[in-house]
């Protein structure tokens, strides 16, 4: 049965709730031995963070800024494919990470002590100084840190709709053309909302899309937990919104 946007959306909005749900239970309780327990309590994490940016993403839908929540999806598939990461590779995804992190902490505190603007207090300098005298281990799984490599390695589009909504999230021409049409001889039209000309309109099923996102990221993070306990509840908010076949129709 072919569904209309709307439609689909609606069913979208149900299964958000559904696992919103999931997501207040006690998640702790499912948590794994301690000496397995890093990529869990990461993944956690990113699934909390997943949620709120798709609650965010339904809310300026609501209120007509589906194309102002680019930079929201685009986070969104980032999550989510860290999630997959996770589930995947474990440990060496969590050293990757916190390889990743200790790079990007390094450069901060090298802008602010060349920018002679901000200065670190002394408890806050110890801890950059921990952070960048940590030993991580490199494992082969680090070249998944860079996005554009993990999401190719996912496959399935990701690595293509990142790229889209990249071109909306960030400042330059593409973002710009959808307030403005040049393509006529006589006159340039300016608009104060979006237009997407002839191409189909990314923001239409910007619900949809989060629940999609949400419901694959929180798919790993129940793998990431001992005996997966979210397994029935997921696959019933599957068949409900159409994400999986209904094996009773």
């Amino acid at each position: 049965m072919d569904l209309s946007p709307e439609q689909r959306n609606e069913r979208a909005t149900q299964g958000l709730q559904g696992l919103t749900e999931l997501l207040k239970q006690d998640v702790g309780q499912y948590a794994p031995a301690e000496s397995e327990h890093r990529p869990f309590v990461i993944g956690w994490g990113l699934v909390a963070a997943l949620h709120r940016q798709a609650c965010a993403v339904v809310l300026l839908h609501r209120h007509g800024l589906g194309h102002e929540a680019a930079p929201n999806r685009r986070l969104m598939i980032e999550y989510m494919a860290q999630l997959q990461w996770l589930a995947r590779d474990g440990e060496d995804a969590a050293d990757s990470m916190n390889k990743a992190f200790q790079y990007t902490h390094g450069r901060l505190r090298k802008a602010v002590d060349a920018g002679d603007v901000f200065t670190y207090d002394r408890e806050v300098a110890a801890v950059a100084d921990a952070v960048a005298a940590a030993v991580v281990p490199s494992n082969s799984a680090n070249e998944f840190a860079a996005t554009g490599k993990l999401l190719g390695r996912l496959g399935n589009g990701l690595l293509e709709i990142w790229t889209s909504e990249t071109q909306l999230s960030h400042s330059g021409i593409a973002a710009a053309r959808a307030f403005f049409d040049d393509s006529s001889d006589e006159a340039v039209r300016l608009y104060d909302s979006p237009r997407y000309g002839k191409a189909p309109n990314p923001n239409e099923l910007s619900p949809f899309v989060a629940f999609m996102l949400l419901y694959f990221g929180m798919e790993a993070f129940n793998d990431l937990m001992p005996d997966k306990p979210w397994t029935p509840q997921l696959e019933r908010i599957a068949r409900q919104t159409g994400l999986k076949p209904d094996e009773d129709g």
